[in-house]
């Protein structure tokens, strides 16, 4: 049997949609997806942190990813400033410089002297453009290939813990 494969796409409104359904319903139903969201969450983060690993600097940098626990969408944060590099660096300073990489040949300024220091050498070059940005290096390209999954995998939960609730009431 042959099978052809589809992908979700759920716009932002029907997110925003589905979040406010979920205060109407009872605590257990909201408990489930908080749990259903951080899972996936806790997966996809760290799938990013694997990423990470590649280089030192990306290796701080997965050291700082932080699941949220209250959110019905699967949701994270990286970068900050509580995680820092040995030199007191937050890694957050330096979180957009290893994912998108830095242009290597621009002159640029040193603290208002000459303008012979020549780019910023201690990232990769600028990651190529894709669509409206750059592609990434490490975050963006994982999250990327792993949107189809976790988008599905929401879906479902959402449905499931709808078809509970809904014999429950």
């Amino acid at each position: 049997m042959a099978t052809r494969a589809f992908e979700i796409k759920i716009k932002d409104a029907d997110i925003n949609a589905i979040r406010k359904t979920f205060k109407n319903m009872d605590q257990i139903a909201q408990d489930d997806m908080n749990r259903a969201a951080n899972q996936i969450a806790v997966e996809a983060a760290s799938a990013v942190g694997s990423a990470l690993q590649a280089t030192p600097q990306g290796q701080a940098i997965a050291r700082s990813i932080k699941v949220s626990t209250g959110s019905k969408t699967p949701f994270f944060t990286v970068g900050g400033s509580t995680v820092k590099l040995k030199n007191g660096t937050p890694v957050g300073a330096i979180a957009l410089g290893v994912e998108f990489g830095s242009y290597q040949d621009r002159p640029r300024k040193r603290k208002g002297k000459s303008t012979d220091y020549v780019g910023y050498r201690q990232f990769q070059p600028r990651s190529p453009r894709e669509g409206r940005g750059n592609a990434g290096y490490f975050i963006f390209p994982t999250l990327k290939a792993l949107q189809p999954e976790i988008t599905k995998r929401w879906v479902q939960e959402v449905d499931r813990i709808r078809r509970e609730w809904r014999e429950r009431i």
